[in-house]
């Protein structure tokens, strides 16, 4: 308390003191007067009479104490019962206008209303971010974080509607299966910063050749689906053809470089006929990937057998190159480092991770995305899987040559589905691991949420063999699914990766930064390591640090690199 504070604090005591004084006077006063009164009628001659005198004196200030205590009681419990009005304001009782009370009771109420004031004004700010995290929350369950684009949970019910008005009222719908040719070019060139920036740019380019209420809504990656209701087949082409014009019209600047995009598009009719949804998206898929394997860039429709029996032949198309490139060495592996992401070139062992590729005709390396849905419908993971093991433990035995070291780095391989329910699987790594002198311990398995429970048991089992020979397992994409939390209990594995999609968003979103933290916490609590995908800048990097998480991997930190340019060329990663 300063000195100016002093005489104001002081001012309630010295007014209340002296109001004491005063009514402890009155009784006093009171005593005398009658005192004298009685004196002057029963004389003071006699003991008698003196008795008496005393008497009525002290019985006179007793009902006089009596009367000022019942007065100032009923005046002090009529102040405190203003101060509890004044309470009763500031809990949110009706609000109304209190008369002044006297110090210091005045000064309590002032200071009541003050706080409940403030704590109003608090409670008020506090709604207001609660009520637009909630508004956030319900944007993100049915919206894209990243485009602010409808997401695949919200078509899936509008098609659901535009599928019961087919059936039930024979109304003719459309969808439109958009995907942006070469997209991946973008990412390995520039980094995933680029090719977010590419998605969020094109947006606006495709909603501006929509009619007003087309729902343009984001389903994966790179690929987007439009639903035209109320159409003819006709139109649904005639709008996709008008799509594609729009985007190839414009250019996408990155870095003072301009580029030239195009999209693939498959339009499939919804009517009456139309079996259900999961076909329907199935069959513009089908048609989307047509168009690509047509030339890219152009629009194909599914509604006759022709197309079906296209169709048919592209996927046999795809089929004879994958076991081409199996069987002439059309495949190769990259190899991304994971490192310490505060200290990305201190490494002691190296930690990578081996990504397939297809090589094409002019060099050009085609992202798994391409080819994989066609080697998963003909049952073609294993062997895929199989030889991705095969090379990559060769590409481990030339480390250790190059290094003179048993156990130089540390792989991590990633395994389908079908892999994780063979039975057989675990022996193929026992073999191999003898065969090319690998240790166990330096090879980490990684496995997806969908891959996991296709097979729950069969996977359990498969990992549980697996990890007794000393092999580690990482849960890929984790935070990807809804239940990612729950299959950490029914899993035994030593590590989670956590899908790009939140890492990338850390920067900017505060949902995001916060459900990574989340997770990081749960993990280390259940001893697990926790590994950050697609760290792309160094402001993710620092927020990744100040959560805590140590080891990450992205194009910041290092992008995907041959095994001669990693290993050779760069002995020290």
């Amino acid at each position: 308390m300063t000195d100016a504070d002093k005489p104001a604090a002081s001012e309630p005591a010295k007014l209340l003191s002296a109001r004491l004084v005063a009514l402890g006077a009155i009784p006093i006063a009171v005593f005398c007067a009658v005192y004298v009164l009685a004196r002057a009628f029963l004389g003071s001659t006699t003991v008698t009479a003196q008795a008496w005198t005393l008497s009525m004196a002290l019985l006179a200030a007793l009902a006089s104490l009596f009367v000022l205590g019942s007065l100032l009681a009923r005046v002090v419990v009529g102040e405190i019962e203003m101060v509890r009005e004044a309470v009763r304001n500031v809990t949110g009782g009706v609000q109304q206008t209190l008369p002044e009370l006297s110090e210091p009771l005045e000064n309590l109420k002032q200071e009541v209303l003050g706080v409940g004031e403030t704590i109003k004004a608090q409670h008020g700010r506090l709604q207001e971010r609660l009520d637009t995290a909630r508004q956030q929350i319900f944007f993100l369950t049915n919206h894209d974080a990243l485009t602010g684009l409808p997401n695949r949970k919200a078509l899936e019910e509008r098609l659901e509607s535009a599928l019961s008005t087919a059936t039930s009222q024979g109304s003719t719908h459309a969808l439109l299966y958009v995907d942006i040719d070469f997209f991946h070019r973008i990412n390995d060139s520039f980094g995933h910063l680029a090719g977010d920036e590419l998605l969020r740019r094109i947006t606006p380019v495709m909603q501006s050749s929509l009619r007003e209420g087309e729902l343009l809504a984001r389903i994966g990656g790179d690929e987007f689906a439009v639903l035209l209701e109320n159409c003819s087949a006709e139109f649904a082409h005639s709008a996709a053809t008008q799509l594609r014009d729009a985007v190839q019209g414009w250019q996408f600047q990155w870095n003072e470089k301009a580029f030239q995009v195009g999209v693939s598009v498959g339009v499939v009719a919804i009517t009456r006929l139309a079996p259900s949804l999961s076909a329907i998206l199935s069959e513009a898929d089908t048609a989307c990937f047509t168009a690509k394997e047509q030339g890219r860039n152009r629009v194909f429709a599914f509604h006759d057998a022709s197309s079906s029996q296209y169709m048919r032949q592209t996927s046999r198309g795809w089929l004879k190159r994958i076991n081409d490139a199996l069987t002439e060495g059309a495949f190769t592996l990259l190899y991304q480092p994971i490192v310490p992401i505060d200290s990305p070139q201190l490494v002691g062992v190296p930690r990578v991770e081996a990504l397939l590729r297809m090589s094409e005709t002019g060099g050009e390396l085609i992202l798994p995305m391409s080819f994989i849905p066609v080697a998963e419908r003909y049952d073609l993971m294993r062997t895929i899987d199989r030889w991705v093991v095969e090379r990559a433990f060769s590409d481990y035995r030339r480390l250790a040559k190059l290094r003179g070291e048993r156990a130089p780095a540390e792989f991590s391989i990633n395994l389908s589905g079908h892999t994780l329910s063979s039975p057989d699987f675990a022996e193929f790594m026992k073999e191999k691991f003898t065969e090319y002198d690998v240790p166990p311990q330096s090879i980490f398995f990684e496995i997806t949420e969908t891959a996991a429970i296709a097979n729950v048991e069969r996977a359990r089992a498969l990992i549980e063999a697996l990890r007794a020979m000393g092999v580690r397992f990482l849960l890929d994409d984790f935070g990807s699914g809804l239940s990612s939390f729950n299959y950490l209990k029914h899993f035994p594995v030593d590590g989670i990766k956590i899908d790009g999609l939140f890492v990338k968003g850390i920067a900017k979103n505060y949902l995001d930064y916060a459900l990574v933290e989340s997770i990081h916490k749960i993990a280390t609590s259940l001893g697990l390591q926790t590994i950050a995908e697609y760290v792309e800048t160094e402001e993710i990097a620092r927020k990744l640090v100040q959560i805590g998480i140590v080891m990450g991997q992205g194009f910041h930190l290092s992008p995907p690199r041959a095994w001669e340019t990693l290993f050779e060329k760069e002995p020290a990663v």
